[in-house]
């Protein structure tokens, strides 16, 4: 069996740091996902990006 102990000391308000750590990889990738959508539709638009199943085949 293995164990992770964690303990928080002097902690500040979320937004006072820099970034939030987190130990889920999954989560980190949809994070850094979100954040380059954010970049597209800033730069093309709103409605560049969405699901596929609103886009019709090209041929």
């Amino acid at each position: 069996m293995t164990a992770l102990a964690l303990k928080g000391e002097d902690l500040v308000d979320a937004g006072q740091v820099a970034q939030q750590i987190t130990l889920d990889d999954t989560r980190e990738a949809r994070l850094l996902a979100e954040a380059a959508i954010d970049r597209v539709r800033g730069k093309f638009g709103p409605r560049v990006i969405g699901p596929a199943t609103v886009f019709r085949r090209a041929s």
